[in-house]
């Protein structure tokens, strides 16, 4: 039997305030017909407080045949979820779960933290409000670019996905959830990276990560924004440096390592996908049916 490699698309909506409602529908739009084109079912994760305002877009995804997961309720700096109580986190998620099922009109099973923060807490919570997956933890992760800055948790976190520890979410343990890992392999692969290093870089890092895949059956996922391809018309104030910003935002430098044009941003990204597609045996899925039809199959 051919093995399948599972490829997971996944898309974070965050607040991105530089950019207008307006061009952010148009960048989900011309995301949705681009997936189409290429027939990739993907996980589109949204943070409850802008899904309103974008009800027709979530829909029209839907109905093209992508999932709807939950990316948190504000993506404000005080949505930290690898350090918030235990009372906060449940009105939260709870909150966020509910907007989102109420639009959606189905269950959320997907999970990404703002600024991909996690922990033990989230995952009890997530797992009794009946999520399958956490897509939070970059196992192997260690770069000096991450609006998570170092996570030692992320160093030693399985490469595989796992079923967490109810004391540690970076340990295997009986938690019934899903954690499955952004790919990495000390980079990130992300669409930053593919700012920073270009196309060239991100074909042999995927080829890296496609052979993986044969010999040991991890998917391969990927993070982007869709706000990413959307022009940044409106001026945000400046803040001041804090280490207390850092903390929980990393770096801003970083962004002057990326590509700034959104044409060619959307481009690299298209050319990315139709290289992924030209190797055998690779199947685009979106998280939940991935946990459905292959961990199941696993325990």
């Amino acid at each position: 039997m051919r093995k399948v490699v599972p490829i997971l698309i996944t898309w974070d909506i965050d607040p991105t305030p530089e950019t207008t409602i307006e061009n952010k529908k148009q960048a989900l739009e011309l995301i949705t017909l681009l997936l189409k084109d290429l027939q990739m079912n993907c996980t589109f994760l949204f943070h409850a407080n802008i899904a309103n305002r974008l009800e027709n877009e979530i829909l029209l995804l839907i109905k093209s045949g992508h999932e709807i997961g939950c990316h948190g309720l504000t993506h404000g700096s005080e949505e930290e979820y690898d350090k918030m109580p235990e009372d906060l986190q449940r009105t939260y998620l709870n909150k966020a779960t509910d907007i989102l099922k109420n639009i959606t009109n189905r269950p959320i099973k997907t999970f990404r933290g703002p600024r991909v923060k996690t922990s033990h807490i989230t995952d009890k919570i997530l797992e009794e409000l009946g999520y399958t997956a956490d897509c939070s933890v970059g196992s192997q992760r260690i770069d000096f670019v991450s609006s998570n800055l170092i996570n030692v948790g992320w160093i030693f976190a399985p490469r595989l996905p796992y079923h967490p520890s109810k004391d540690n979410v970076f340990k295997r343990g009986e938690q019934k959830i899903w954690v499955i890992p952004v790919s990495a392999i000390a980079l990130p692969f992300i669409s930053s990276t593919l700012y920073a290093f270009k196309l060239k870089f991100m074909k042999y890092f995927f080829d890296i990560l496609y052979k993986e895949s044969l010999r040991t059956g991890k998917p391969i996922v990927y993070l982007a924004h869709p706000s990413e391809f959307a022009p940044q018309t409106i001026k945000i104030e400046k803040k001041g440096f804090s280490f207390g910003r850092i903390k929980t935002h990393g770096f801003s430098f970083r962004s002057r390592f990326y590509e700034k044009d959104v044409q060619k941003k959307f481009k690299m990204n298209k050319d990315l996908f139709i290289y992924m597609k030209t190797h055998p045996n690779i199947q685009f899925m979106s998280v939940s049916d991935y946990v459905s039809n292959i961990l199941a199959q696993r325990g």
